[in-house]
């Protein structure tokens, strides 16, 4: 974490309670003189949980029905999935704004301005025509992110037991979409490039993303779709390397999206996926890669499923050959199961039924291994309600071919429930044992804070508390953010609720770029806090506590550094209290002693320091108070499992 961000806070706002549990003897902390930290007594009980890394594949071949009446008791209950249903479900109420000023790091370089956090949307809402929210909804429709799932539910501390379990997930680690604002910020001035590369890319000076999702563009013809030919949609149109059905590649174009990925690489990306949204323009039944003429049709042409297939291909092949990047998974589809891509849109996008892509989806991988290529087909890339509800449409066949399962985290808030965080675990349990079934991993491939109201800070940890239950519940080895970056502009300043930063975008026409004015949103020192306490390599840990703390608490260790990381976020303006227990860890290093160090976000701290500590070992047990509107990251380092 940034040193030069501590904070103040009071005692009472930022106590961590270190002490000894009378049952872990061997790992006994001796007293501390520092006001923030006093020894506690005790063993907590805790009330037995099973996790779901404690499902494993032998009970699923004793019981091989399981999944599927687990499958079909879900999908009974699910809602559809409609932009329509998200908004009858909706509350009405947003938080009030408030002003926060970003401190400037480097004052010469950057100017850091005030956001606005408060409930103020743009002019859009729901895109009709293609059935996805492709501006702000109105507040009117927007949920406040602390009423979709509440706090752990406790009259009193909630007791919580961490424990190594190492035979589930490893985590790959955090990442960011490069669609669509690398298509932009790769055209500015190095100085400013380079600036916004160390914040999302750099783990000394930012957050430390590292992964990466290429995406593939179709060529888009602006003359079939006018809406993308205006500066704050202009990014999204993609270009090809392929122009033209009849022309040749053309491998100096994307240049602007290349150049942020090879920035990205440079500073510490050590995965890259590509994926494409839509096939080539003179490979589409309207000549518009937005989509078909209706809702639930392909657009693309029944003669192309093979040449679409070797584009992919030659796309990949050309970046191993000639870029020395090598694609992980080729993802040859997004959101196509959902069916709510229309010609005339404001991004690109291509439905498909289970048929038709299970058939695109053999062809890109015989294509990659016709040309001897390592990258692998992931899928299916959908929202994890389409994917639970259509994926026993899929053959085996299909299924066996990918390297893993991704989903988009976006889950409209149900409205024939009264227990949302109920229903949101039963999904994400779906979720996991059919991936667990499957022997594949299963990673958030894109999320973002769709449906979600209320002010920066609240949005920021509704983000949280949405990573933690992917790790935790559906068991989530990755987690990639949407759009890292969004354009600021006159008539859309509640950008910032989706980019981690906003800045000012211009006409990619226009050479000349503005002042390079970066807003900071909340999300941002969110994310930092994330990833800079679970990098890759981490192992997520078993988390053992009542009360649905499984919801609002996570925790990692790092096998190699040597640290345990635990996250806690509380999304209410209330402080709580937890108490922990940790199980056969101990001191790393007995010639050293134990660190801790305490970071947080709140309204008015951004990945701050806290507190920090040496212990001359490893405390059994601990409590710790999670302050109302917050994220708090604990470590402990020089940390072994014992």
């Amino acid at each position: 974490m940034d040193p030069h961000h501590r904070s103040a806070a009071s005692p009472s706002e930022r106590r961590l309670l270190l002490g000894v549990s009378s049952a872990l003897k061997p790992f006994a902390l001796r007293p501390s003189a520092s006001p923030h930290f006093r020894l506690t007594s005790g063993v907590n009980h805790l009330r037995d949980r099973r996790s779901l890394r404690q499902l494993t594949p032998g009970l699923l071949r004793s019981y091989p029905f399981l999944p599927h009446l687990i499958l079909l008791l879900l999908l009974s209950h699910a809602p559809y999935y409609s932009a329509a249903a998200a908004t009858a479900a909706a509350a009405a109420a947003a938080t009030a704004a408030a002003t926060a000023v970003y401190p400037s790091r480097d004052a010469g370089r950057v100017t850091f301005t005030s956001a606005n956090h408060g409930g103020e949307n743009a002019s859009g809402g729901v895109d009709t025509a293609a059935r996805r929210v492709l501006t702000e909804p109105t507040v009117a429709s927007l949920t406040p992110a602390n009423e979709i799932l509440q706090v752990c539910r406790s009259a009193g501390p909630a007791a919580i037991t961490i424990s190594p379990d190492l035979n589930g997930q490893t985590w790959r680690g955090w990442g960011t979409s490069l669609a669509w604002f690398a298509n932009y910020i790769g055209k500015l001035p190095p100085e400013q490039l380079n600036q916004i590369l160390d914040l999302l890319f750099d783990p000394s000076s930012g957050i430390g993303l590292n992964l990466a999702r290429y995406l593939i563009g179709g060529s888009y013809n602006l003359t079939n779709s006018p809406r993308f030919d205006t500066a704050d949609w202009e990014s999204r149109a993609i270009p090809g390397y392929r122009p033209s059905k009849t022309g040749p590649y053309d491998w100096m174009r994307d240049w602007r999206q290349r150049k942020v990925l090879e920035g990205a690489i440079a500073r510490g990306v050590d995965e890259v996926d590509a994926i494409v949204y839509s096939p080539p323009w003179w490979m589409t039944i309207t000549g518009d890669t937005s989509g078909g003429n209706a809702e639930g049709e392909t657009n693309l042409r029944p003669d192309s499923y093979g040449a679409y297939a070797d584009y992919m291909a030659d796309v990949v092949g050309q970046f191993r050959s000639h870029w020395n990047v090598t694609f992980a998974t080729m993802n040859p589809a997004n959101e196509a199961l959902e069916g709510w891509w229309v010609k005339g849109g404001r991004q690109e996008g291509c439905n498909f039924n289970a048929a038709q892509l299970e058939r695109l989806t053999l062809a890109v991988a015989a294509a990659l291994r016709r040309r001897n290529l390592r990258t692998q087909v992931a899928g299916f890339d959908s929202f994890v309600g389409a994917t639970l509800g259509k994926q026993h449409r899929f053959t085996a066949r299909l299924k066996s071919s990918l390297k893993r399962i991704n989903v988009h985290q976006y889950v409209p808030p149900p409205s024939n429930t009264t227990d949302p965080r109920e229903y949101i675990e039963n999904l994400y349990v779906g979720m996991a044992r059919m991936a667990i079934g499957l022997g594949k991993d299963v990673w958030v491939s894109e999320v973002g804070p769709m449906w979600v109201g209320g002010g920066d800070i609240d949005v920021a940890l509704f983000m949280a508390r949405s990573a933690i239950q992917a790790i935790n519940i559906m068991g989530a080895s990755a987690w990639i953010y949407w759009q890292a970056i969004n354009g600021a502009s006159a008539t859309n300043r509640n950008a910032i609720k989706w980019g981690l930063l906003t800045i000012p975008f211009n006409r990619l026409s226009n050479e000349t770029a503005p002042p390079l004015e970066i807003v900071f949103s909340k999300k941002f020192f969110v994310l930092k806090q994330l990833a800079q306490g679970s990098p890759r390599g981490s192992h997520p840990l078993q988390i053992d506590a009542g009360n649905g703390c499984h919801h609002c608490v996570a925790a990692f260790y790092h096998p190699t550094r040597q640290f345990v990381s635990i996250f806690i976020v509380n999304q209410q303006d209330t402080s709580y209290d937890l108490d922990f227990s940790f199980v056969s860890f101990g001191r790393f290093d007995p010639e050293s002693p134990c660190q801790m160090e305490m970071w947080r976000t709140s309204p008015t701290e951004d990945a701050s320091l806290i507190a920090s500590q040496s212990y001359a070992d490893m405390p059994g047990s601990f409590s710790a108070t999670a302050l109302g509107l917050s994220i708090t990251s604990i470590v402990f380092s020089n940390v072994t499992w014992m």
